[in-house]
């Protein structure tokens, strides 16, 4: 989790893909069921599973970008992660508002990210592109769209405050 809080995705999406210890996927292909405690399948080394040692939370909030940005999820963050090989990502959460949802896909240097977000609530929403000049939310200039206000462009991404509902924004990859 402290990788990416220090905006070190990139480094936690080599670790769960690595095939070579250490890594997830070597735990995998050595017949592991859960993370062991030790990054090696050594039978010598302890199996146990180490709590909150795992790559969960990541998937959650570095991939697909859901966090609360106030208690109890009255206003939403979605700052999602396209790192590495990776093509598409889905999630949701279901929170007291009702379910949260961001899925993106990549095609080359073209991102499509759907969100959903429930009543009552607002969300920021970082839309990773190279300039907002490339977003789009259904298919209109997103800072033109209706119920999406553009906030402010950094580290490549687009910004901007929607309410409830489902948006489609599509937008061209640094």
């Amino acid at each position: 989790m402290s990788l990416w809080l220090a905006n070190r995705g990139d480094v936690v999406y080599d670790m769960m893909t690595q095939d070579a210890g250490p890594g997830y996927v070597y735990q995998l292909k050595h017949g592991a069921t859960s993370l062991t405690e030790a990054w090696d399948t050594n039978p010598a080394s302890s199996q146990n599973h180490c709590m909150l040692g795992h790559i969960e939370e990541w998937l959650y909030l570095g991939l697909a970008g859901i966090s609360s940005a106030a208690c109890g999820f009255k206003e939403i963050a979605i700052c999602p992660e396209v790192v590495g090989d990776l093509t598409w990502v889905k999630a949701d959460h279901r929170s007291m508002y009702g379910k949260i949802a961001s899925q993106w896909r990549r095609d080359c240097d073209r991102l499509t990210l759907d969100v959903t977000i429930p009543a009552n609530t607002t969300a920021q929403v970082h839309v990773p592109a190279k300039d907002a000049g490339s977003v789009t939310e259904s298919g209109e200039p997103a800072a033109k769209a209706k119920g999406v206000k553009f906030l402010h462009m950094a580290k490549d991404a687009a910004t901007y405050e929607i309410g409830s509902g489902t948006y489609h924004f599509t937008s061209q990859l640094p």
